[in-house]
């Protein structure tokens, strides 16, 4: 009986061997993934492959060289029972057989005979009956372990939803060896970006490690897997709005004229694999070579890792909380997504937070906490509003005085900001109170202080504004 089914079984792979790929390549964007199958083809062979359930004839993508393809087709739903399930259902066979077979070895063991034996004999019987029989009841207890959990998880795959997928099939013809290659939307694939950043005080430097994290549930287990995650979205907004001529006088009513073409919503997501940076005329992709994941699995896979060398600084920010903030200016190499990111200090981990997409050879401001060591205190020194005695403007001004220690054994970098009030109306002004030859004010109105603080050494720096404005 089992020759036989051994017999069945290599047939069956004889038959379907042509649909094993030779290499098999995913394509994930921050919205969908598509995965590329390479067959290759010796004359006249058939492919045959199990796709997602979503999957139509028109998303499927063939390409090939010098090779025919015809029949193509693509099934009706079928249900499908999880892999898991046969291998669980073979396993839990072969321990029940072993647990018997074990059973019926002591059975046996049970029935030796020592009547009108002698003393050597039963001396030597008895040792071989004692060590056999215990080694046997010991197997026995772990098989019946191993058999428990096997059925308990075999009981958990049955419960669950049959996975639904539908048949593709291909006839291919081809003069020599060439290679098929067939493309399919996969949404049971995907990833998720982060980073981590570790700083170094000792070595100054700075380590900015681009990672992610691969859960795939497609019902296929692969080995040498080339994954290419890209920055961009999948038919993302490909054309501008659509241009319309501006009558003046004239309101056009119609709606669809004023219809913006909408992007498609994206998605706000270890072992160092082979990995390599590519950069198209538009987009950037991180790739990952030879990477081995099993269905149902999680995986973390590095992808790059930038090495600065760099210098720290303070931002405190007087318009919020006061607090001193330790920095890192980090210019990157490459463009980085918007993703979350773990951020370690000497081997410590800070914390975590969201960074905002990182431009090619652009200035990031990294934080890394509050800085306890730079101690802080602002005071209100005037608060109060006048109105003119000769006139019909309302005088509202506030003066604050700063005082700031640096209580390391090191020098520290401290910029100070600020916020002076922007006016908007002419009748407003806005006139500051403090000496502006010694801070940067942008157009914004953000006031910013730079210098340098010695160890005990204590600065402080008065920041305040006079507005004017009409009493009604």
């Amino acid at each position: 009986m089992y020759r036989i089914f051994y017999l069945f079984l290599i047939l069956c792979v004889s038959l379907f061997a042509q649909t094993n790929p030779l290499h098999v390549r995913v394509d994930i964007y921050t919205n969908t993934s598509f995965i590329t199958k390479s067959f290759q083809i010796n004359n006249q062979e058939n492919i045959s492959l199990k796709l997602p359930i979503q999957t139509n004839l028109e998303n499927i993508s063939i390409k090939t060289k010098n090779c025919d393809i015809g029949g193509i087709s693509l099934s009706n739903p079928k249900s499908f029972e999880n892999q898991e399930i046969e291998k669980l259902t073979q396993k839990i066979e072969k321990l029940n057989i072993q647990i018997i077979s074990l059973q019926e070895t002591n059975d046996m063991l049970k029935t030796i005979s020592l009547k009108d034996k002698k003393g050597e004999y039963i001396s030597k019987t008895l040792d071989y009956f004692s060590k056999n029989f215990m080694q046997n009841i010991d197997k026995i207890s772990s098989l019946k372990n191993e058999l428990k959990k096997a059925n308990e998880r075999l009981r958990i795959l049955q419960n669950q939803k049959a996975q639904k997928y539908r048949v593709f099939n291909a006839h291919t013809t081809c003069k020599d060896k060439e290679i098929v290659q067939i493309t399919y939307p996969e949404q049971n694939f995907r990833i998720r970006h982060f980073y981590d950043i570790k700083a170094n005080s000792d070595k100054m430097s700075l380590a900015f490690i681009k990672k992610i994290k691969i859960i795939q549930k497609t019902g296929e287990d692969f080995n040498d897997l080339d994954i290419y995650a890209h920055s961009n979205a999948y038919n993302q907004t490909v054309a501008p709005v659509p241009f319309y001529p501006r009558y003046l006088n004239f309101i056009q009513k119609r709606k669809f004229l004023m219809k913006k073409s909408m992007p498609m919503a994206v998605d706000s997501m270890s072992k160092r694999a082979n990995t390599i940076y590519k950069e198209n005329l538009t987009t950037s992709s991180f790739v990952a070579l030879h990477v081995s994941i099993k269905n149902n699995q999680e995986k973390i896979v590095e992808l790059s890792k930038e090495v600065k060398n760099i210098k720290f600084e303070n931002d405190i920010d007087g318009y919020g909380s006061s607090r001193a903030y330790l920095k890192v200016k980090f210019k990157s190499n490459r463009y980085y997504r918007s993703a979350r990111a773990f951020i370690y200090l000497d081997n410590n981990q800070v914390g975590a937070r969201v960074l905002p997409n990182i431009k090619k050879e652009s200035k990031t401001n990294i934080y890394f906490g509050e800085n306890q060591n730079i101690k802080i205190k602002k005071t209100l020194q005037k608060k109060f509003n006048e109105s003119e005695f000769f006139g019909n403007n309302q005088i509202n001004t506030q003066i604050w005085k700063y005082t700031i220690t640096n209580l390391s054994k090191i020098t520290q970098k401290i910029n100070l900001l600020e916020r002076l009030p922007i006016s908007q109306n002419e009748k407003i002004k806005v006139e500051p109170l403090f000496d502006t030859k010694k801070a940067k004010i942008d157009k914004q109105g953000k006031v910013v202080w730079s210098f340098n603080l010695a160890p005990n050494e204590t600065k402080t720096i008065k920041f305040g504004y006079k507005t004017t404005k009409p009493k009604k």
